[in-house]
């Protein structure tokens, strides 16, 4: 395994195994909810994250087309700007917590615990990067 430090952060992966386990994957959590929030997610996927975060998922072997779980914040938006979230799994675990978020503009990353749980694939040893966003409204449904 390899240790990455994340701003005050602390993790150890394994690339090989992160990549295997995506390769099992056949979709992104957006795609398995398939709930209006998550259609809106998975409808502007490829432009919602920043290089930085982009060359991090890809240091660390996972498939940036595949989240393990998104999330919106409902109720805590103003317009059409949804504040987002979710998680991505790496095989690996985090040695050091820290404190501080990584900030690229409006979108923040850290290393996290693994939650909610991660697929079998990912095997015992499992830890997760959060991210936060806000993401316009892009699909032509109401909200509510």
């Amino acid at each position: 395994m390899e240790e990455l430090r994340l701003g005050d952060q602390m993790a150890r992966f394994d690339r090989d195994a992160t990549v295997a386990a995506y390769k099992l994957l056949s979709s992104g959590g957006a795609e398995r909810c398939n709930c209006i929030h998550c259609r809106n997610f998975a409808a502007q996927r490829a432009t919602a994250y920043p290089e930085s975060f982009r060359a991090l998922l890809t240091q660390l072997g996972i498939d940036a087309s595949k989240e393990g779980a998104v999330y919106d914040k409902v109720g805590a938006f103003a317009g059409k700007i949804r504040p987002t979230g979710g998680w991505f799994y790496f095989v690996g675990e985090l040695i050091e917590k820290g404190e501080k978020l990584i900030t690229d503009g409006q979108f923040q990353y850290w290393f996290q615990p693994v939650f909610p749980p991660p697929p079998a694939c990912f095997g015992e040893c499992v830890a997760a990067i959060e991210f936060t966003t806000s993401i316009p409204w892009v699909l032509k449904e109401d909200l509510y």
